[in-house]
């Protein structure tokens, strides 16, 4: 069966799904796919889709411009299945006013507003955004919840389909070779809600204890400047490197010895995952969506109070009991968060329109 697809969603810059989009549409030999980004890109920051083939138009920084042009896009493809990617109530109702009837949303966060009016207000609008033939798949049990109580909407009609390990962004190398330094990294967005001030302090209190520790930071974000210079107020920028974002990451997952991942909240966690995949152990903060990637494993987890140094300092010291259970988590996570479970669970949920949609 051949259809078509529009993915809509905010950025084209790297994000857990984002990195994955080319990954995943080449998956979908039957489907043919356009994209449009609400938010153009920014002149020197990476766009997933650079050298993609796929079409892709772009909205603006504007929002009733991109409105008017998320319009005009749909109103082009309207026999299209639309497939939204976290864009929020406000352009999901501008794709049910243009007429689309076949849309996939997408819930990847979980921080849906800012305060009680935005609370009021986005509900309202999420109402009457969302349609009854419409289909929600979220990445993560906990997102779901969260949506849920916030929407209050039915959840029998919310099915979870976890985030895919790609097999691009993984890759084996040989066995690790003895290094003099303990190499710690982080990876992923430099941006609110990542704890990296934390993280930073971390940094320093593990070096206090391991002299030979090196940390690496991987990744681009709002916070990269503010971060550098309190990374120079802490004297730590001898030990403490920004290596700006990697395409192949996993060279640097194999290279650590650990991966500390303080997040303050997260849908999914797409890094821990790939992480444990590449043999490298990962301390990661207890919050509910890391808490059911590791639902098995809790050792890797630490708490976010007061504790949470303490209980990585110790982990650290024990770095050994966490590399023992790598393989046997491995196993696992190769088949919960495989490519393959999430191509053919929302190819289901694509051909689960009426005949879908033909080219």
């Amino acid at each position: 069966m051949e259809y078509k697809v529009c993915l809509v969603h905010y950025s084209s810059a790297p994000g857990g799904i984002e990195v994955l989009m080319p990954g995943i549409i080449r998956m979908f030999p039957e489907a043919g796919f356009e994209v449009f980004v609400i938010r153009p890109p920014v002149g020197g920051n990476i766009n997933v889709y650079e050298h993609s083939t796929v079409q892709v138009r772009y909205g603006s920084v504007n929002n009733f411009v991109a409105a008017f042009r998320l319009l005009l896009f749909c109103r082009s493809n309207r026999t299209a299945i639309y497939h939204a990617f976290n864009t929020g109530p406000f352009f999901l109702l501008i794709i049910r006013l243009a007429g689309i009837r076949k849309v996939v949303y997408s819930i990847r966060g979980t921080l849906h507003y800012d305060n009680y009016f935005q609370k009021v207000i986005r509900r309202k609008v999420w109402r009457l955004a969302i349609a009854k033939e419409y289909r929600f798949i979220a990445n993560s049990e906990y997102s779901r919840d969260v949506f849920l109580r916030y929407i209050h909407i039915e959840a029998s009609g919310i099915i979870v389909i976890y985030n895919p390990i790609s097999s691009d962004r993984i890759k084996f190398y040989p066995a690790k070779k003895e290094s003099e330094y303990l190499n710690i990294i982080y990876a992923g967005r430099l941006s609110e809600g990542k704890n990296l001030f934390r993280w930073l302090d971390m940094a320093v209190s593990i070096h206090k204890v391991r002299n030979d520790s090196r940390f690496f930071l991987y990744g681009d974000g709002p916070l990269k400047d503010e971060l550098v210079e309190y990374c120079r107020s802490l004297g730590a920028d001898g030990y403490v490197s920004f290596m700006g974002f990697l395409r192949d990451i996993s060279g640097a997952y194999h290279q650590a010895d650990l991966m500390v991942f303080l997040s303050e909240y997260e849908s999914f966690g797409n890094v821990v995952v790939e992480c444990i995949l590449c043999g490298t152990p990962v301390i990661a903060s207890d919050i509910p969506s890391l808490r059911e990637i590791f639902r098995n494993y809790p050792q890797f987890l630490v708490p976010k109070g007061d504790q949470m140094e303490l209980m990585v300092l110790e982990k650290v010291s024990n770095l050994n009991e966490l590399k023992r259970l790598v393989p046997e988590v491995g196993v696992e996570f190769r088949e919960r968060f495989s490519m393959d479970q999430h191509i053919n669970s929302l190819r289901q949920v694509y051909e689960s329109f009426d005949g879908a949609s033909h080219r």
